[in-house]
């Protein structure tokens, strides 16, 4: 079950790199034109959310595999079930139906890998 929970975490991580890296290095124009931005709002809270999710990748893998602070690894899944809680419900609101597809089973997934992590002892 170790296994798959680390395959878990990897996943997690690739699912939320890409996406993190996204919102921190692209211009305000280019946010705008990917629909991330609306036109005139602040780009800071984009900005933050891709700055968590690249730490929440960090915080899925490493401490677990350092053994350094292990508990941070469910936290960085459960934050992660929040970041994908609330991503389904924004694009549920926008009508973006097939995010949802995605976004239910990385949001699972997060979930399970914060169960184990916090209420068993495989590390």
């Amino acid at each position: 079950m170790n296994k798959l929970i680390w395959i878990f975490q990897i996943l997690i991580c690739l699912f939320f790199v890409m996406p993190g890296i996204i919102k921190v290095s692209t211009p305000k124009e280019g946010l705008i034109a990917k629909n991330m931005l609306e036109p005139g709002a602040s780009e800071i809270p984009v900005r933050a959310i891709g700055v968590f999710e690249l730490l929440g990748c960090i915080g899925i893998i490493l401490p677990a595999w350092k053994n350094i602070a292990p508990g941070l690894t469910p936290l960085s899944a459960l934050g992660f079930c929040i970041v994908t809680a609330a991503a389904s419900l924004l694009h549920y609101s926008r009508g973006e139906y097939k995010m949802l597809t995605i976004l239910i089973p990385v949001f699972t997934i997060s979930a399970m890998v914060a169960w184990y992590r916090f209420f068993t002892k495989i590390r």
